[in-house]
């Protein structure tokens, strides 16, 4: 099984990696982490990575992160199908309407299930 995990940055992925891969690691699950880049992202985006790859460490989850540049739906959609991804991953965000169009965007258009990570058990 490979999961696709999004991630928006270096907060979210430090809040939402443990939860995640234990999830993996619990399925028997490899890891492919994609960080979407906006213009002079760069170090946010691989921080972002870095902190997933380190973690899988406690997990014994094989994770390949990869850096992309796109507009952020269409981007995710497409990778998942590009890696043959089972499942997609997504952590919510409380309040924050940009996190909540980036997830709509996602269920709407992808072909992959799509789990949700609820912000309060992040």
């Amino acid at each position: 099984m490979k999961m696709l995990v999004p991630t928006a940055g270096p907060k979210p992925a430090k809040e939402n990696a443990a939860y995640i891969l234990d999830m993996a690691n619990k399925l028997g699950a490899e890891v492919a982490v994609l960080h979407i880049l906006d213009v002079g992202e760069f170090d946010e985006g691989r921080t972002a990575l870095d902190i997933f790859e380190e973690s899988s460490k406690d997990y014994a989850v094989k994770v390949e992160t990869y850096l992309k540049e796109g507009k952020i739906v269409p981007t995710i959609c497409e990778f998942a199908k590009d890696i043959n991804a089972d499942l997609v991953v997504m952590g919510a965000s409380k309040g924050q309407i940009v996190a909540d169009w980036i997830v709509t965007g996602v269920l709407r258009d992808t072909q992959k299930p799509v789990v949700i990570i609820p912000w309060a058990y992040v």
